[in-house]
């Protein structure tokens, strides 16, 4: 069961932005991100999904009978983490998409050390879910090959749980390191000083995210 939780769904508003949060997460946690998103005029809405107990094919499932729902001229996507990881697959089984951008924070595009760490032992595909099923986690995607420009931001403060369970490449954002971060085919990519978990609750990150939707690039 997934639910989708709008900040904004005003019909006069004519581009949306969808945004997916990672593993562990609620969509709660995108309700700043959103929020802001929502002062600058855009529809938004936190598609809240169960990232261990469902398969992301299913999530995908879904989300894309959910976009098929919407009424809208374009569909943005912001997701973090692993909510990257299922926005490129989403394009790439549904590619027939509306108009839009895509922000991904932190999203460990090369494959994440830390989950294949996790992957090597029982209790630790246990935590993963579904996701070790398909592997979504454990191995590098494929360069971005779709329509969508791709932004992708990254954090550099190294705090958080992943540091105890696998060493980290510098710069990393205690999760995921910025090399983890970076795919081939992406339109640009930037960095901010904040941990993995802080990246959707950055005032920064989130008009960094503005910037990338209305000019393709995190610099005007």
């Amino acid at each position: 069961m997934t639910i989708h939780l709008p900040i904004s769904t005003s019909s006069k508003k004519k581009e949306t932005v969808i945004l997916l949060h990672g593993i562990w997460m609620k969509g709660l946690v995108l309700y700043p991100l959103a929020k802001y998103l929502s002062t600058q005029g855009y529809r938004t809405i936190c598609f809240g999904y169960r990232s261990l107990q469902d398969s992301p094919s299913k999530t995908l499932y879904h989300l894309h009978h959910y976009i098929e729902s919407l009424e809208t001229e374009a569909i943005h996507f912001v997701g973090h983490s692993l909510g990257g990881l299922l926005i490129q697959r989403l394009l790439k089984q549904y590619p027939q998409q509306k108009p839009g951008g895509v922000v991904a924070l932190g999203t460990p595009f090369t494959g994440s050390i830390v989950a294949q760490r996790l992957y090597a032992h029982q209790l630790g595909r246990y935590l993963l879910g579904q996701n070790a099923e398909e592997n979504l986690l454990i191995e590098s995607a494929s360069s971005w090959q779709f329509a969508q420009k791709l932004g992708i931001i990254a954090g550099t403060r190294s705090f958080g749980i992943g540091r105890l369970i696998a060493p980290l490449p510098q710069p990393n954002d205690g999760t995921v390191s910025v090399a983890e971060t970076k795919l081939a085919g992406m339109t640009d990519h930037c960095l901010v000083r904040t941990n993995h978990t802080g990246l959707p609750l950055s005032p920064m990150v989130a008009k960094l995210t503005v910037t990338f939707l209305r000019y393709n690039r995190f610099t005007q």
